[in-house]
């Protein structure tokens, strides 16, 4: 198959995908998927960070007092 046939056929299906309403939930689910594990790896890192803290707290008074 020629080059420039092979990508006019995949941007006519790209562009039908999405025209299609079945193409367009999709891309809509993968956007609503995407920002929710960004938020949940925001809020990991946030916990992840409050559990070191705590950690270093805890050495420094074992220091302190032990």
């Amino acid at each position: 198959m020629h080059p420039k046939l092979f990508l006019k056929k995949v941007f006519r299906k790209i562009k039908e995908f999405y025209k299609d309403d079945w193409g367009g939930n999709l891309v809509e689910y993968a956007l609503l998927i995407g920002f929710a594990l960004f938020i949940f790896f925001i809020i990991v890192g946030m916990v992840t960070g409050m559990l070191d803290w705590v950690q270093d707290l805890v050495t420094d008074f074992t220091e302190l007092f032990g």
